[in-house]
C-alpha cells in the first residue's frame, strides 16, 4: 500500500472448484485495508483497456 501497488483478487479459475477462494482475496484486502479502487479486479471492463494503454505492462511480466 505505501508503495503505491495496485492489487488483484481472483479465483485461481484453471483449476476446478477455485472459484470460491475469490472470497477468500477480498476478505484479504479487506484485512489489510485496501480500498476497492486499488483492486483492479472491482474497476469496470471498460476501464482496464485505456489503463493498460496508459500504464503500460509492469516491469517483470511477460511482454514488459
Amino acid at each position: 500500500m505505501e508503495a503505491g501497488a495496485l492489487f488483484s483478487a481472483d479465483t485461481d479459475a484453471h483449476a476446478p472448484g477455485r472459484p470460491d477462494r475469490q472470497v477468500l482475496g477480498c476478505a484479504r484486502a479487506e484485512e489489510g485495508d485496501v480500498p476497492p479502487e486499488r483492486v483492479v479486479t472491482t474497476w469496470a471492463l471498460d476501464g482496464l483497456p485505456a489503463w493498460t494503454r496508459e500504464r503500460g505492462t509492469p516491469s517483470g511480466v511477460a511482454g514488459g
